[in-house]
């Protein structure tokens, strides 16, 4: 009677646990082919902020061409084959001064087996400007770095399919909008590999844009016809389960007399996923496995119990009891004893497992001193690392107590023990000042190696007299030399003539600094950017110059600045940073760095610093 009382208990609790296992079963399938949509969703918004930023760099630069424009559009997607196509498309008048629409479309032509050019989206029969996919991307737009999508919609101008377009915003260095990246995506092969799903015979599948009010696909035998139909017209629509979160979402209704159970989940662009599974068949075959298995297990446990019963009294308690007392001494820390069982049955086996427990439970306190002992060496290098590179840098200051036209702080904050960014100053000769700030590719002590070579290079080439632009491409070239890691640094050099405030500068690939003249606000330096040091040898650079008057600053840092985020993986940006060199206006370079720094440390709130932060502030005085 008790046996049956148990396994009465138990089998309400099975099969409620059988219960709770199929549908987590259901959930994660739901989460898996969610997640692979919502994995080409994330890979057609990165793509599109790729494509944005190659139309701020074609924006910015001094070759608005259409051989330039066809090339950023068409390269960017021979290297993207999951979208039908896309491009850039500019507002009014503000690539040419007389042409209205300059847009560059590209998509994958299956007749030539290429991506190409299509120039009909720029005729004045095709206004883009008043298209619903640009209004719509354009208004809800919020700056640098965000995407929107537009509700689904058929394409009649050539695939006559399905298709739904994510744009993200082109921006200038003012952050003023000027056009758009936009990718299109044929969806249809995605809505018919969510519709095979079938858990069950007669489950089905809804999906639909909830902000658009939009069915995508129902393959309900009622809803077969709805797409493109308002939400409202599902009756049961309003008892799913789901918001913006990342779980599945389960929920139930009542449709014609049937109960279902609902698994809901949205997808990284906002759209429902949802699989309807009628409630009496999702659970039919578990329970009858269960009651099945809870017969076969009461009839063993039966037959366990008796043997078990008659073991007991014959061959355990004596072995039992000698396995209890030398396991004990174990516990207290005893492991030169041996436990002595010397049967053959499951107590000589569990004494030797602990025996041999003992001996490896020594060889891993030995271990473990090892590798602590091994732990610390490491450290104690690393931390003689970090005091070498910091020492490597200018880290005196006042840096030229003697020197009274300027006034000049820098810091370095590594992510890691050891970092790739760097910065450096010195005097060429006695009217020449050298400003340099760097950022090596990737983190830690290979970065750190390479960062020695870069700075030793710059400054002993510098140092030989030569120009800003010829420093630069031999230091290129020596870079390039034996670069089997592939690495590479961003960079800028500024010479300062110090009676005349003159300054002559290059920018390899780095952020372009913050420039305040005297009485004004800080704004962003115009800068050519070149490319990177180490990426090709055959790189050639091009210096600028300015004129500083007495009182203009210069602020230069490199992006674990700008990249610094918080808990919420929200960026410090450049936005925030020019706001914050403008809020202290009359600091000094040592007080504005460590006010940028407050700032930034304020910002993250204890998040993990992701990149080396580092920081160059200059004052001109005047000779």
């Amino acid at each position: 009677m008790l046996i049956a009382a148990v396994f009465a208990v138990y089998s309400v609790i099975t099969t409620e646990n059988y219960r709770k296992l199929r549908l987590d079963e259901v959930s994660k399938t739901v989460a898996f082919e969610s997640e692979r949509v919502s994995g080409v969703i994330a890979e057609m918004e990165r793509n599109a902020v790729d494509l944005s930023l190659s139309g701020r760099q074609f924006y910015l630069s001094d070759e608005h061409t259409e051989e330039m424009g066809v090339s950023v559009s068409t390269e960017n997607f021979k290297a993207f084959t999951g979208a039908v196509g896309g491009g850039i498309w500019f507002e009014p008048y503000v690539l040419d001064t007389g042409a209205e629409r300059v847009c560059y479309y590209a998509f994958y032509d299956p007749s030539v087996n290429a991506v190409r050019h299509d120039p009909d989206f720029k005729t004045d029969e095709y206004d883009y400007h008043a298209q619903m996919w640009y209004t719509a991307i354009s208004v809800n737009l919020s700056g640098e770095y965000s995407t929107v999508w537009t509700p689904p919609y058929y394409d009649d101008t050539g695939t006559n399919a399905l298709m739904t377009t994510v744009g993200a915003g082109i921006y200038d260095t003012g952050g003023s909008f000027v056009g758009m990246a936009t990718v299109d995506w044929e969806i249809q092969s995605m809505v018919d590999r969510l519709s095979e799903i079938k858990p069950t015979e007669n489950s089905f599948v809804l999906l639909a844009s909830p902000k658009d009010d939009y069915i995508i696909s129902n393959t309900h035998n009622d809803g077969k016809s709805q797409t493109g139909e308002s939400l409202r017209t599902i009756l049961w629509y309003d008892k799913l389960s789901f918001n913006g979160d990342e779980n599945v979402h389960i929920a139930g209704f009542t449709d014609k007399g049937a109960e279902y159970i609902s698994f809901s989940r949205i997808l990284a662009n906002g759209w429902l996923f949802s699989v309807q599974i009628p409630a009496a068949e999702i659970f039919s075959e578990i329970e009858m496995r269960n009651n099945q298995f809870t017969v076969i297990i009461a009839g063993i446990f039966l037959l366990l119990l008796i043997l078990t019963a008659y073991l007991l009294s014959r061959l355990i308690n004596r072995p039992l009891r000698k396995l209890t007392l030398s396991v004990a001494e174990l516990g207290g820390g005893n492991l030169n004893n041996k436990v002595d069982v010397k049967s053959k049955d499951e107590f000589g086996s569990l004494a030797a497992v602990f025996n041999k427990m003992t001996v490896d439970l020594k060889e891993s306190i030995e271990q473990s001193a090892r590798e602590r002992l091994e732990k610390e060496r490491i450290g104690a290098e690393l931390n003689v690392a970090t005091q070498i590179q910091a020492s490597m840098l200018p880290c005196i200051f006042p840096a030229f107590p003697d020197r009274t036209e300027f006034d000049i702080y820098a810091s370095m904050e590594p992510a890691k023990e050891v970092g790739g960014d760097f910065y450096d100053f010195f005097l060429i000769n006695e009217n020449t000042l050298a400003v340099v700030i760097a950022d090596v590719s990737g983190k830690g002590v290979p970065a750190a190696l390479f960062m020695v070579i870069a700075k030793t290079l710059i400054q002993n080439t510098a140092l030989s007299g030569k120009r800003p632009e010829v420093v630069f491409g031999i230091v290129n070239r020596m870079l390039c030399e034996n670069n089997e890691a592939g690495m590479f640094v961003t960079a800028f050099l500024g010479y300062l003539d110090i009676p005349s405030g003159n300054f002559t500068f290059i920018n390899a690939g780095h952020n372009p600094p913050l420039l305040k003249k005297e009485g004004e606000q800080f704004k962003w330096l115009k800068t050519r950017s070149g490319f990177v040091l180490a990426g090709d040898d055959e790189t050639f650079y091009i210096q600028q110059e300015i004129v500083l008057s007495p009182g203009d600053e210069l602020f230069l840092y490199t992006d674990g600045v700008t990249e610094a985020v918080d808990k919420e993986n929200n960026l410090f940006g450049d936005p925030r940073l020019l706001e914050t060199v403008n809020s202290y206006p009359v600091l000094t370079p040592r007080e504005k760095v460590k006010s940028v720094k407050d700032e930034i440390v304020r910002f993250s709130d204890g998040a993990q610093q992701a990149d080396d932060i580092t920081m160059l502030a200059f004052r001109y005085k005047g000779p």
